[in-house]
């Protein structure tokens, strides 16, 4: 019972709101996690679904699931893009349900460059007075420009407008938690390093706005891809844009198991929707994925 309490207490300390902190941290599998526009920008329709767990075979263990789809329609002039995330890694559930759209406009050399909205759901958890749970609707919006070719691609975003969260309810008045409104520049560059190997290093910076302003983060990422099979990630993610900071390491494998079906697992050093919990008593995370694309005719990474 004492440890319960203390659990309790500890939770209490931090407000679990994982909303789309999720999706931020997928993008390297997930572009349109943090950027609307991206969605038809790999020109084939994709299927992709992620699972997060603290550990596998453990029941009741804390688990994320989320699912995103894009692809294009009107001659590949317009992207469509859906992202589902029901989250259960903290002590509270969060559920949310986004739709994007995206117009892309040709440009010489092959080049794209797109300028998307993001419209969704998100059902967030807040805890009243007597420590009972209520949940939240809250509509969410998003907007995005990226631009690529086959040299470079650079992405600028905001994919959360909301203002606020729902809160704490204290002397029977709800107290507002601040809204997590990140901004998003995202550049990086494909580089042919042999007949067979594509080294792809990126930077994200974000910058948190609003009553919950901080200092920059800066994401630190490399890629390379072997024989257009085998995939390797490696990441600093410092300052990261969620309501709780945290800097951790990412790594990433990926196997392209055919023409249309992708294996992938990552491991986070720390959870990032929620770092500072101490229920489970393991700060790291693993994942897996999988990505299918039943029409796609070139590799797409």
């Amino acid at each position: 019972m004492r440890i319960t309490l203390l659990i309790l207490l500890l939770l209490s300390a931090y407000p679990l709101w994982a909303q789309q902190e999720v999706l931020y941290s997928q993008y390297l599998t997930n572009p349109l996690a943090i950027n609307p526009a991206v969605a038809g920008s790999r020109e084939s329709f994709m299927l992709t679904g992620m699972l997060r767990r603290k550990w596998f075979g453990v029941r009741g263990a804390p688990v994320t699931q989320s699912f995103a789809a894009d692809g294009t329609v009107a001659n590949g002039r317009v992207g469509l893009g859906f992202q589902a995330l029901n989250d259960r890694m903290g002590f509270f559930n969060t559920t949310g349900i986004y739709g994007s759209v995206a117009y892309r406009f040709a440009l010489p050399a092959l080049a794209r460059l797109s300028v998307g909205v993001q419209g969704g759901v998100n059902i967030l958890p807040f805890q009243s007075q007597n420590s009972s749970t209520l949940n939240q609707t809250q509509l969410s919006l998003g907007v995005g420009v990226y631009y690529k070719s086959d040299r470079f691609f650079v992405g600028v975003s905001m994919p959360e407008l909301a203002g606020k969260l729902p809160g704490l309810v204290q002397s029977g008045a709800v107290v507002r938690l601040p809204g997590i409104q990140p901004v998003m520049v995202q550049v990086g560059v494909p580089l042919s390093v042999g007949d067979n190997a594509v080294l792809i290093p990126s930077v994200l910076v974000s910058k948190l706005i609003g009553t919950a302003a901080r200092p920059v983060g800066v994401d630190l990422n490399l890629q390379l891809w072997l024989q257009e099979q085998i995939g390797f990630g490696l990441s600093y993610r410092y300052n990261t844009p969620g309501l709780i900071q945290t800097n951790y390491l990412y790594a990433q494998a990926q196997y392209q198991l055919t023409k249309a079906l992708r294996l992938s697992y990552q491991f986070y050093s720390q959870t990032p929707e929620n770092p500072n919990a101490s229920l489970y008593f393991q700060t790291s995370v693993h994942e897996i994925g999988i990505r299918f694309s039943p029409n796609t005719l070139t590799f797409t990474r």
